[in-house]
């Protein structure tokens, strides 16, 4: 009998695995926009598999702007129209549908636009008068906030400082003057796209001041106010409250005043909710 010896062929296939690249945000800036103007741009993402998921992981988008997925998943758009110019920072994070993820970081500057024009709007401050307390604001607008300020030559008066509120719009000047004279320094301010405006003051300080504003207004026709609130200001644009408690009377003297300063007052009515009217208009005092 004939033996017959069976070969079993294993036939072995090895696959070899692909490689998928992983994924990666490919955008890395997206343009600045204009207050008051659409804008739109695109954040986009490849490698990986989708769907993608799309985060803001920090900071914030531009006021009026928002952030949509479209269909596809692999972009993330940015659309709205602006209305708040300042610096805005954020960061994006995707992830792909493997666990894959990408982050990027981002920042966009919105402007105020071609009909704003970036500058300091106070173009004079007022005097004041030694042991007696000062204040002024000087203003800007326009360009896009954050602004930066600093005073880039001269001297405040003796006792005076300069403080940024959060808003970094203004630069307060405040504080109690400790010496007599004749004060000149130049403020500037720079705004967040690099834009750049300076404005040169003089303020004297005065040893003493014997000047009086004599105040009076037409009383409210309500019968449920209990007094009345006078606010002062040297620009008609900044306005300070000047009197400590209400008061009862539409008769008021503000002393001292400064030489050679102009002044704008306007009350205002308080019922007895303590519920406040709208300021007067204003008046001009020039004083001499």
């Amino acid at each position: 009998m004939n033996s017959w010896v069976l070969s079993l062929l294993l036939l072995v296939v090895f696959v070899s695995p692909r490689l998928v690249a992983s994924v990666g945000i490919t955008t890395k800036s997206v343009p600045n926009g204009t207050v008051k103007t659409a804008y739109s741009a695109a954040i986009n993402a490849s490698g990986g598999c989708a769907p993608y998921k799309w985060a803001i992981v920090s900071g914030a988008l531009p006021a009026g702007v928002t952030a949509k997925v479209p269909g596809t998943t692999t972009s993330l758009n940015l659309a709205g129209t602006p209305t708040r110019a300042a610096t805005y920072s954020f960061a994006v994070k995707v992830t792909s549908c493997g666990g894959g993820v990408s982050q990027v970081a981002y920042k966009v500057v919105i402007i105020q636009g071609t009909g704003s024009v970036f500058g300091i709007t106070t173009k004079n401050v007022p005097n004041g008068t030694v042991k007696t307390a000062y204040s002024a604001a000087i203003n800007a607008s326009g360009g896009c906030a954050p602004y930066k300020w600093t005073i880039v030559s001269g001297a405040l008066p003796a006792g005076v400082t300069a403080n940024v509120p959060s808003t970094t719009t203004s630069l307060n000047l405040a504080g109690t003057p400790t010496r007599a004279g004749t004060y000149s320094f130049g403020a500037k301010v720079t705004g967040c796209a690099g834009h750049i405006s300076q404005v040169a003051y003089k303020v004297v300080i005065q040893a003493t001041a014997n000047h009086v504003v004599d105040l009076n207004w037409k009383p409210s026709t309500s019968g449920k106010i209990v007094g009345y609130n006078l606010y002062r200001s040297f620009d008609a644009v900044t306005w300070k409250k000047i009197n400590v408690s209400l008061i009862a009377s539409t008769l008021y003297s503000d002393s001292p005043v400064a030489n050679g300063t102009t002044h704008y007052y306007a009350a205002t009515a308080v019922d007895m909710n303590g519920r406040e009217s709208r300021r007067t208009i204003a008046v001009k005092a020039v004083v001499p």
